[in-house]
């Protein structure tokens, strides 16, 4: 299992490239409204914030297995975060 050090920082790398392609996009597309990266944005954000309470705060701290599992999960909806990119197009 990573530490969990490593997980916060993978969330935080994840969520800033993300944003930077957000503010990207809006960048090289000006013509076109960007109400939906904005909403994007704030959901990027709002998951980060999320993930790293759930890190921060696990389920359960003595049995070693249920926190394997645990964390698991998280790292899987870090992947999850990735597909609010899709909504952009």
């Amino acid at each position: 299992m990573a530490s969990i050090r490593s997980i916060k920082k993978s969330i935080n790398d994840l969520t800033f490239e993300l944003v930077s392609e957000c503010y990207s996009y809006k960048l090289f597309h000006p013509e076109k409204l960007h109400q939906d990266t904005d909403v994007a944005i704030d959901n990027i954000i709002q998951t980060r914030n999320k993930l790293i309470q759930k890190v921060n705060n696990p389920t359960e701290k003595t049995d070693a297995k249920k926190n394997k599992v645990y964390f698991k999960t998280v790292t899987k909806e870090l992947a999850d975060m990735v597909l609010l990119m899709d909504k952009l197009g």
